[in-house]
């Protein structure tokens, strides 16, 4: 398993995984640089953490 950065939007919902990463300090390294990026798509609220996962989907999204 890898480290991977986990950022959930509520406007719109969608869960999205960036990583791997090889360390937790690399994750936190980049986070402020994907959330500035869906910050300014002008997504809803932001919230984020980062884990050892395995994701299966990249990007989940509720219509």
């Amino acid at each position: 398993m890898f480290w991977w950065l986990e950022i959930i939007t509520k406007d719109p919902y969608c869960i999205y995984y960036f990583g791997p990463f090889d360390s937790l300090k690399e994750a936190q390294e980049e986070q402020p640089g994907y959330i500035e990026d869906l910050k300014q798509e002008g997504v809803g609220e932001i919230y984020a953490q980062i884990k050892l996962s395995d994701p299966v989907e990249l990007t989940i999204c509720q219509d």
